[in-house]
């Protein structure tokens, strides 16, 4: 399959502070890739540098084909962007902006209304008078009213309520059908897990794991509550990735992981009254990388284990300060 965007070592200081430190990542076409990482993290840096908004002070970034720096203009012609605070002409109407935006990417006027009359926008008031959550509309109108290969979001969620969000993943999925790339920065947990085809999470500017989202959740531990008409033979739950928390006569309280059939098997043996099983989310896992541990993954911990992940990087010998000067937003984000 081929690659939409390919990252190689990319890195970015402002002045000596961090912005971000050795991205490697591919995306294949078609692919709805989540960047996931807290306001700090490194997101919007991986973003501008994408777009060919800020030079890289090493590596490389590969957009469809083309260096994202060198070829940011004809890049900008075959990608379609929603930034984290977009900014618009306050004056001009929802739908004045929409055409005129239109028009920059050689769409007729008015092809914006059907994906505007399906989020409840109203384009006839001036920008300036919309409320946060519709200004946001706007933007997710432009970005899905034309037909460009690649999308690329910055939290492109904020401010929508939690029907809209659900029509916004509903276009998500429909990009996807039409072969479209997504590259989406969030940390709205929920979203990414309900769209995204793979996750990549960043932590204070490094990559810390690269999966699909089923895996990231495979391997963290299921809790398993049973309710037996009988207590359990002893030994009857010593079985591979299955730890037994609690057990009193009839109530049993387990963790499993990984394949589950080799338990299933067993518990079928069993005279069981009541079983629940509580799997964790995006978020639980989430949060594991940002106590400072991770799971094991090629390229990062390579045996599989729990790992902490080395904190603040340090600036390479010989890293040219940026010309411009630290750029105190940016570094932050």
């Amino acid at each position: 399959m081929a690659t939409a965007i390919e990252l190689r070592g990319l890195t970015r200081y402002y002045g000596r502070r961090r912005g971000i430190v050795d991205i490697s990542l591919d995306v294949a076409e078609g692919e709805v890739f989540g960047f996931l990482g807290p306001n700090g993290a490194g997101k919007t840096t991986t973003i501008r540098m994408l777009l060919g908004f800020i030079r890289p002070s090493s590596g490389s970034a590969r957009v469809l084909g083309l260096d994202a720096w060198r070829d940011a203009a004809a890049l900008h012609g075959r990608l379609a962007h929603l930034s984290g605070e977009p900014a618009y002409l306050g004056e001009m109407t929802a739908a004045s902006l929409l055409d005129y935006l239109g028009g920059l990417r050689g769409l007729p006027r008015g092809a914006w209304r059907p994906l505007a009359q399906r989020i409840e926008l109203d384009t006839s008031v001036p920008i300036k008078k919309l409320s946060r959550g519709n200004r946001q509309k706007v933007g997710v109108v432009q970005l899905f009213m034309g037909t460009e290969p690649l999308l690329v979001m910055d939290e492109p969620t904020t401010g929508l309520d939690p029907i809209m969000q659900r029509e916004f993943l509903a276009l998500i999925a429909e990009a996807r059908a039409q072969g479209r790339t997504a590259f989406i920065s969030s940390h709205n947990l929920p979203e990414v897990e309900r769209s995204c085809d793979r996750v990549g999470i960043i932590r204070e500017g490094e990559l810390v794991e690269i999966a699909t989202v089923q895996s990231l959740l495979g391997e963290h531990w299921r809790s398993v509550n049973l309710v037996l008409n009988a207590p359990a033979p002893a030994g009857a739950f010593q079985l591979p990735n299955v730890r037994q928390v609690m057990s009193s006569g009839r109530d049993v309280h387990l963790m499993i992981r990984g394949d589950v059939n080799p338990f299933l098997r067993r518990l079928a043996a069993l005279d069981v009254l009541d079983v629940a099983i509580t799997t964790p989310d995006i978020e639980d896992v989430f949060y594991r990388f940002y106590d400072g541990e991770v799971a094991g993954s090629a390229g990062r911990v390579a045996n599989g284990a729990i790992a902490a992940v080395a904190a603040a990087a340090t600036i390479p010998a010989g890293t040219p300060a940026d010309p411009a000067g630290v750029q105190p937003e940016e570094a932050r984000r």
